[in-house]
């Protein structure tokens, strides 16, 4: 198969759990690249905690481009945006209503990568831990301390895997109408209806006049099913959920042992 495009997840699956690109990765990555595949970064992290990585491997130009906030923009590397999904301030008002009823801690994010919370009493460490990767701090705000048309591309309930075990069902259910998915340990995260992954690989690659089957996918966890599914290859690493793996048509070695070189080597055959 010539592939002309691959999209990689960041977290647990193109980083090692130290929060580092393999030699490998970098290598293989970089060999993709000069054969002319697009490398496109694929994450529910914004812009801001993905363009660092972008940078280290040298993926750059107005010809090659991001998938952020889980499929909410696509951008290319210049900051220009492809498409863009939102959600309108009657959501995210109604939201911040629903956290505070039901005494969960929330943040969101608008389509700059800035992160709120009006959670001034109790700030999660999940929280915390996304602001500190974005690198942009955390802003905190009230609704009503923001403009009238204020929207976001996500919405997440942060808490520890066991607060977040017994509370997914009841979140899906109370927002049905929308995509709602973990994405990571402490995260649980909700997007536009039909925001994902996989529908964002697709449009893009249409854009570019690239068939799916000549796309490849790489990721770990369930958010990145969507993607896994749409792609004529779909690749889940060592360390996928059991979701991922059950979709994928090929499973990688982990996370620490080069998993996305070691795909890209055998697929592309470089």
């Amino acid at each position: 198969m010539n592939y002309k495009l691959i999209a990689i997840d960041i977290d647990d699956t193109l980083l090692d759990d130290q929060k580092n690109i393999s030699t490998k990765n970098r290598l293989m990555i970089s060999q993709a690249l000069a054969e002319d595949v697009k490398i496109v970064l694929c994450s529910g992290r914004p812009h801001k905690a993905m363009i660092k990585y972008a940078d280290k491997l040298n993926i750059k130009g107005s010809d090659q481009y991001m998938i952020t906030n889980g499929g909410a923009i696509i951008e290319n590397m210049h900051g220009e945006f492809i498409m863009q999904k939102t959600l309108s301030n009657e959501f995210y008002r109604n939201f911040v209503a629903f956290t505070e009823t039901n005494d969960l801690s929330y943040c969101v994010f608008d389509v700059h990568g800035n992160i709120y919370t009006s959670n001034n009493y109790n700030i999660n460490q999940y929280t915390v831990a996304m602001a500190f990767e974005n690198n942009d701090g955390l802003h905190i705000r009230k609704p009503e301390d923001l403009s009238t048309n204020f929207e976001i591309t996500k919405a997440v309930i942060n808490g520890d895997e066991t607060k977040l075990d017994e509370i997914t069902n009841f979140i899906k259910d109370s927002f049905a109408d929308y995509f709602v998915v973990r994405t990571g340990v402490g995260y649980l995260e909700i997007f536009p209806n039909r925001v994902n992954k996989g529908n964002a690989v697709a449009f893009l690659a249409n854009k570019l006049g690239i068939d799916l089957q000549e796309v490849m996918t790489i990721g770990d966890r369930d958010n990145d099913i969507p993607m896994l599914k749409v792609a004529g290859t779909g690749v889940a690493m060592g360390n996928a959920t059991a979701g991922s793996k059950a979709v994928c048509d090929y499973i990688t070695t982990d996370n620490n042992h080069d998993g996305v070189g070691n795909a890209i080597e055998k697929f592309l055959e470089i």
